[in-house]
């Protein structure tokens, strides 16, 4: 059901102020209007000190104690006593707290780019090999160090030895060599001109310490920035015990922010404060009891909506459809004068995803999952609606796998289960064409429904013509249905030629109304032929439910047959490789066409459904602050 929500006025005497903020910063559904005279500023503080717990949280994510997968969904939150809150008291040591986190983390990161720039020069070093003294010149001598291709090698070595230069071969590195030279003056001319001539350079040395020493000295400052590193991360280890309060202090901060939020939006006057409001009756009732606490005199009173308002509207079902409304919601809300969809899809969706599987064996995996999600982790998942979504969709995948006869691949004798055979109504790759039909079939009878969706909407916007137009388009799908049914049934023939001629002419007055008498018959007729087309073009794309669940049928039967074959290729141990194909091969079958199946079952709302009756563009609550993530408030 499509909730609208209503504006209201709350007005309060002054005295009742802090109560009223303390009593709105709560988690209620309601929108606060921006109506305040913006006089708080401390929200930049706020939005600062949130923004240091969350860094420090996500930082010490590392050094925290570790909590098992099971423990974190049986305890997604943490639980703590409204007395708590006031009495927590941890807020100046944990500001401490964070900036000393922040320190780390720069210090860290500052220890990190020393070790990497020391690595670097290391590397850089290793090119000089053993050189054994600094290369300088002095006034009759010059010395250096000149690399060279390997190949070049001899002619090097050669080089010198005709010149009587004094060379030492230091390494070979990288696909280079390397010598360190020392010679004459008055050779360095002709020698600078070899080294030019034969893919040679001199290399400089900046250090003033040969590269064994100077390599040694940075391992050792290396050594001393690893013991300052562990330093800070035994630091970490030990403030990492605090990141439960860490989160508490967070959620408290968006508490707090809330409280500001609220007291920015509160209208200010000499005696009385206002705050505007968006709330659904049902939440303004349960906010009139909570004020009656603190004063009789708060008074809560209905507000005019302005023409250019949009109220925001939410769903609200019974725990059997809501699960639906998260395919809803991917859609997006409904109009405030529009209907909720989701009672309506609903069938058809678990349906459609069903045949996109059409295997027992996968529908009863996907139910056994997500139903023990549901079962023992209450807490993570009791108002998760895709869950429960999905659980409903593997029951319906059991049923439509047992009338198509699959159980991972195979028949129900195939898996020791022979009297379900007789349950199965169509082998899918057998009957392909029958499953089509099925498939057109479901369409043909969703859009025959999406007009009945259309005369309730416009019953409920008191508009005529949509009703009029809804039960002309309901009447001629049906007569032709029962058109094609009279190849079958002679008899069916004439009066459903006489239907469509009837709601036919219909259709030609509904869709032309408006217009001049004269062009009724050509507005008119152009409307009926573009319905039309667009019946048979959204009927036809029901198509991809039948390829979907062919689809995973063969996949599943591939799966089998790679498993059966490569397993007995190999002796002894062949079932090993067997079950491993199974059971990865299957499940990665499931996953791919679970997906498939529920992006198409959605698409088909959303694209053959939704546009017979819906608009869209509902406003969704704005509420006064962030969902809290870490505590839960008893």
């Amino acid at each position: 059901m499509l909730k609208v929500t209503q504006k209201y006025i709350m007005s309060f005497e002054n005295p009742y102020r802090e109560a009223i903020l303390n009593l709105m910063k709560g988690d209620w559904s309601v929108e606060i209007l921006e109506r305040g005279n913006n006089e708080v500023n401390n929200l930049a503080e706020i939005d600062f000190k949130l923004s240091n717990v969350d860094f420090a949280l996500g930082f010490l994510t590392p050094y925290s104690p570790k909590q098992s997968i099971i423990d974190k969904l049986k305890n997604p939150r943490i639980i703590i006593k409204k007395e708590e809150i006031t009495s927590f008291g941890k807020e100046n040591s944990l500001d401490s707290l964070v900036r000393s986190i922040v320190d780390d983390e720069r210090d860290l990161k500052t220890i990190e780019s020393d070790q990497k720039e020391k690595e670097e020069i290391i590397n850089s070093i290793k090119q000089f090999g053993s050189l054994s003294f600094v290369p300088r010149d002095t006034k009759t001598v010059n010395s250096f160090v000149v690399k060279t291709d390997l190949k070049k090698e001899r002619e090097y070595v050669d080089f010198f030895g005709s010149k009587k230069i004094f060379s030492h071969l230091i390494s070979h590195y990288q696909g280079k060599v390397y010598f360190s030279v020392i010679l004459l003056k008055s050779l360095s001319e002709e020698t600078t001109k070899f080294i030019e001539k034969n893919s040679g350079e001199t290399v400089e040395y900046d250090y003033n310490i040969i590269p064994s020493k100077k390599i040694l000295e940075l391992e050792q400052e290396i050594t001393k920035l690893d013991q300052s590193k562990e330093k800070i991360i035994k630091s970490l280890f030990d403030k990492g015990q605090s990141s439960k309060d860490l989160k508490i202090y967070y959620d408290l901060l968006l508490i707090k922010k809330r409280k500001l939020v609220l007291a920015q939006r509160t209208l200010n006057g000499s005696f009385l404060n206002y705050i505007s409001l968006w709330a659904s009756k049902e939440e303004k009732e349960k906010l009139t009891n909570e004020t009656k606490n603190i004063s009789g005199s708060i008074k809560i009173i209905e507000a005019k909506t302005e023409e250019n308002e949009s109220p925001p509207v939410f769903l609200e079902n019974s725990p059997a459809i809501s699960p639906f409304q998260a395919v809803t919601s991917i859609f997006g809300l409904p109009g405030s004068k529009e209907i909720d969809p989701t009672p309506y899809l609903s069938i058809f969706f678990i349906i459609f995803f069903g045949i996109c599987i059409t295997d027992a064996g996968y529908g009863l995996i996907l139910a056994a999952v997500t139903g023990s999600l549901l079962l023992f982790f209450k807490e993570s998942f009791q108002n998760n609606n895709l869950i429960k979504l999905l659980f409903y969709a593997g029951i319906s995948t059991i049923i439509m796998g047992v009338l198509f006869g699959s159980y991972f691949g195979v028949s129900a004798a195939g898996i020791g289960l022979p009297f379900l055979a007789k349950f199965k109504v169509i082998d899918p790759i057998k009957d392909t064409l029958l499953f089509m039909g099925i498939a057109f079939l479901l369409g043909y009878i969703q859009i025959c429904f999406a007009q009945i969706v259309r005369i309730i909407k416009s019953k409920k916007q008191n508009d005529k013509d949509g009703m009029m137009a809804g039960f002309a388009w309901f009447s001629f799908y049906i007569f032709a249905g029962v058109y094609l049914l009279s190849f079958q049934f002679e008899i069916l023939k004439q009066a459903s030629i006489v239907g469509l001629i009837f709601f036919g002419l219909s259709l030609f007055i509904v869709e032309g109304k408006g217009q001049n008498i004269l062009l009724i018959p050509l507005i008119g007729g152009v409307k009926v032929l573009q319905g039309m087309i667009n019946t048979v073009s959204d009927i036809l794309s029901y198509s991809r439910l039948m390829a979907l669940g062919l689809g995973t049928g063969v996949i599943a039967l591939i799966v089998n047959q790679i498993a059966f074959l490569l397993g007995g290729m190999i002796p002894y141990v062949g079932w090993i490789l067997t079950g491993l194909i199974l059971i990865f091969g299957h499940l990665f079958n499931l996953a791919i066409n679970s997906l498939g199946g529920f992006i198409h079952s959605a698409r088909l709302q959303f694209v053959e459904f939704f546009p017979k009756f819906m608009e869209g563009g509902g406003r969704r609550l704005n509420l006064l602050g962030e969902e809290l993530k870490y505590i839960k408030i008893n």
